[in-house]
């Protein structure tokens, strides 16, 4: 258990250390001589530390290892030179305590001090924890210390202020990008849609079937707009804890076969081909899973050519039913699978050639996990990817 631990930074923080060790030695009963040789250990190595090293920390405190206590002090650092474990300093402290052990990897140094308690001190777990509590209620040694621990209070309390305001603005330049995207990608299908509509009006009195074509596509626009403005409502909901369902037992047989030619519809310049698994009955919500459904074919059509197909199956695995949505397109490099299901992330590559607001993925996530589910991508690029989602079946 570490009882104190302190930064090493100049030729006062050997005098702390040694104090420390003294201070503690003391409330763990160890003879007067005994505290005197473990901290003038302890000062040694810190003196060593401080003079060729940087980010310096020493702890000390009391352990167990097997049915002894041992008093121990552990200093790590970022060595700014070579520090061999010959040197003076070293040999010194090895000559006064039990054991001290060094290590080096790269530039990280570590250094081990320990000696033994005497059984005589009959120490236990829980008398170290009311000797921590005592330290605790001791405070600072020194004013020295005192005004280290309160520079520290403020370095901290500052970097905690810079980085809320990093945030605070990263936060607005990520809203400002937002409704930036978020007003083009409702511009667009609104002007097609406008254009559609006066085209079908001119020309509906002299050619009807024109004007059923640009009526038809008008749909088609008005869809697109009115998903877009769902995903936002449902946004919003998500982040207000208000996303509602009305769940209830359904054959996903059934209910594929009532959906299937809606799925279809989202996805007219690809084929859409699904195979059926073992039956299973499903507690769930069955506009929210459609919702799921929409989302994962509308992405996987975005990401991959006119004419190509989209496939969905499923089965049960594991105890869960499975729903998977496999494409032929794009596909997507690895390294990318932890960000793709976060609020608004679009990949660089991705933002530059295909449009979209990035939340499909986000709402489609927590609805599945609102139904105690999962989903799992896997893909390679120029290949194409597979969505799974997994609903736990009932008991």
């Amino acid at each position: 258990m570490v009882l104190a631990n302190f930064t090493l930074e100049n030729e006062m923080d050997q005098i702390l250390a040694y104090k420390k060790s003294i201070r503690i030695g003391e409330l763990l009963g160890l003879s007067i001589s005994t505290q005197t040789t473990f901290a003038t250990a302890v000062s040694e190595v810190s003196r060593e530390v401080i003079d060729k090293a940087k980010n310096a920390v020493a702890e000390i405190g009391a352990a167990a290892e097997g049915d002894r206590f041992f008093l121990f002090a552990r200093i790590t650092c970022t060595a700014e030179q070579q520090m061999v474990s010959n040197n003076e300093g070293f040999e010194y402290a090895r000559k006064l305590v039990p054991v001290l052990d060094i290590s080096t990897a790269d530039d990280h140094f570590a250094a081990l001090l320990k000696l033994a308690i005497p059984r005589a001190n009959q120490l236990t777990a829980q008398k170290i924890s009311v000797i921590r509590l005592q330290i605790e209620k001791e405070g600072p040694s020194s004013a020295y210390e005192e005004v280290k621990l309160r520079n520290a209070q403020l370095s901290h309390l500052n970097q905690q202020q810079q980085l809320n305001l990093e945030q605070a603005m990263l936060l607005d330049q990520k809203k400002s990008d937002f409704l930036s995207l978020a007003g083009h990608e409702i511009n667009t299908p609104l002007t097609v849609l406008h254009s559609y509509l006066q085209i079908a009006l001119q020309t509906g009195k002299t050619d009807p079937d024109a004007r059923d074509l640009y009526l038809s596509k008008a749909i088609y626009q008005s869809v697109k707009l009115t998903k877009i403005v769902q995903q936002l409502l449902d946004l919003t909901k998500i982040e207000q804890g208000q996303l509602s369902y009305s769940k209830s037992s359904i054959s996903f047989t059934e209910f594929l076969q009532e959906v299937t030619d809606g799925l279809a519809a989202l996805v007219p310049n690809h084929v859409l081909t699904i195979q059926q698994g073992q039956e299973a009955t499903i507690f769930m919500d069955q506009l929210r899973i459609e919702q799921v459904l929409q989302n994962l074919i509308v992405n996987a059509a975005k990401y991959s050519a006119p004419g190509t197909t989209i496939y969905l199956r499923t089965g049960i695995r594991d105890g869960h039913f499975s729903v998977e949505i496999e494409d032929e397109g794009i596909g997507m490099e690895e390294k990318i699978f932890p960000d793709i299901f976060n609020k608004f992330y679009r990949s660089e590559d991705i933002q530059k050639k295909y449009h979209g607001l990035g939340m499909g993925l986000y709402v489609t996530s927590k609805i599945v996990e609102d139904h105690h589910g999962t989903i799992e991508v896997s893909s390679k690029v120029g290949i194409g990817s597979t969505f799974t989602v997994l609903i736990p079946l009932p008991d």
